[in-house]
């Protein structure tokens, strides 16, 4: 079982030394991003230290159905919760925490859909 500072401690070696990356807070937690987009959090709730991470929606999806220590974030169906002291192996979480980001960083690359005017 890992510590909530130790699991952030990991998670800052895997997420900055990726490039591009940056730390900062989102909503209360520790949350790692490309460029301006989030691509991964760490941070304790409820006595509960967790990790949050996007993945293409059906490895998410699979993931959940799957293996019962991940459970699906509420707001996004890419989103994966793992609770730290679920974690097995971190090379596991590394290559998540890896996919997570070239998603973002290829989100990032994509320019924004161009709004078309408002027929009257």
């Amino acid at each position: 079982m890992a510590t909530a500072e130790k699991a952030l401690e990991k998670m800052r070696e895997i997420c900055l030394s990726l490039p591009e990356t940056s730390e900062g807070h989102h909503f209360g937690e520790t949350a790692f991003r490309v460029g301006k987009k989030l691509f991964a959090t760490c941070g304790e709730k409820n006595g509960t230290c967790e990790i949050v991470f996007g993945l293409e929606p059906d490895h998410a999806a699979a993931l959940v159905e799957g293996d019962p220590r991940f459970k699906p974030y509420p707001r996004d169906r890419r989103g994966v919760v793992l609770e730290v002291a679920k974690v097995k192996n971190w090379s596991e979480v590394k290559a998540l925490i890896h996919e997570s980001y070239r998603l973002q960083k290829a989100a990032k690359k994509k320019p924004a859909p161009r709004k078309r005017p408002r027929a009257r």
